[in-house]
């Protein structure tokens, strides 16, 4: 085994997410949120076919019972095609950092619900890891310097409700996803399955309102197109790849929580690199928020 392999990949996906989040925020700007989230599906379910094909020996996968897909498909529906639309929302309003902050609040709400849901005991430490997390995020959001140029007020508060409501996506898309996963199914055929699902519906709505061609126009754009196809390698393909890779070789504390730095890495990229005005109480807030991740983990 390559020494600290999974610690390498779980830092490496967290690069891609950070990375492919700030190429759709960019060009959702442009083309609108949703037709960037089919445009991304559609890119990133021919990425997952390659790599299913590389990983597992066939293009698709044939081996699924009809209580898996039905788990997966409900998974897509929550996460992938509602809980993502409001993400790619919340990406073209409040811009990626502060959007992928909100995001890194699914393992906060996942560790709230299980403990209301299924009895699960909170230990002092996670219930410290839940304040830290909700402190942060708090923080950050209250803060007036390093929110986006020109939104304020309501516009804000709307932004911030599709980013909580695309991290309440995701926390159901884990736990829905969860009961196909039983018995040691292959993740990347249950991502290429939960993939697929989401092109389906997504397209299938965009056939029904009439915005195929319009989509298809606006993605194949010479200055959209190859950023869209680039940001579903990135995000969806690799650093999905990367982060089942990090979970195999790694501690799953130590992964999940090297996992969470994508808001720490648009941080340091928008205030050391771009020199956008950040804000301490955005820095101060985003580490507050890892922190507070990385209790849930690591104990």
């Amino acid at each position: 085994m390559v020494p600290f392999l999974g610690e390498a990949a779980a830092f490496s996906a967290a690069l891609c997410w950070a990375t492919s989040s700030m190429i759709f925020s960019n060009i959702g700007g442009k083309v609108g949120a949703q037709t960037v989230n089919r445009g991304r599906l559609a890119c990133s379910i021919f990425c997952l076919t390659i790599l299913h094909w590389v990983m597992e020996g066939q293009p698709w996968p044939n081996a699924v019972t009809w209580e898996q897909l039905g788990w997966l498909s409900l998974s897509s529906i929550l996460g992938l095609v509602i809980g993502d639309a409001m993400l790619f929302q919340a990406f073209v309003m409040l811009g990626a950092r502060l959007s992928m902050l909100l995001m890194s609040t699914v393992p906060i709400m996942g560790a709230v619900l299980a403990w209301v849901l299924f009895d699960e005991i909170l230990i002092p430490i996670e219930i410290a890891g839940i304040a830290c997390g909700v402190g942060g995020v708090l923080l950050v959001i209250v803060g007036k310097k390093g929110r986006p140029v020109g939104l304020a007020g309501r516009n804000y508060v709307v932004g911030i409700l599709f980013g909580l409501g695309g991290a309440i996506g995701q926390v159901s898309n884990l736990i829905t996803a969860k009961y196909a996963l039983i018995g040691g199914y292959s993740a990347l055929s249950a991502t290429w399955i939960r993939t697929m699902v989401a092109v389906i519906a997504m397209w299938g709505f965009a056939l029904l309102l009439g915005r195929v061609r319009r989509t298809v126009t606006a993605c194949i754009a010479p200055d959209v197109g190859k950023w869209l196809f680039l940001g579903a390698l990135i995000g969806p393909a690799v650093g999905v790849w990367l982060s089942m890779l990090a979970v195999q070789n790694a501690n799953v504390g130590i992964a999940s929580t090297l996992m969470a730095l994508p808001p720490v890495i648009l941080i340091v990229f928008e205030g050391a690199i771009l020199r956008k005005p950040v804000g301490w109480q955005a820095v101060m807030g985003t580490c507050l928020a890892f922190c507070g991740v990385a209790l849930l983990f690591m104990h």
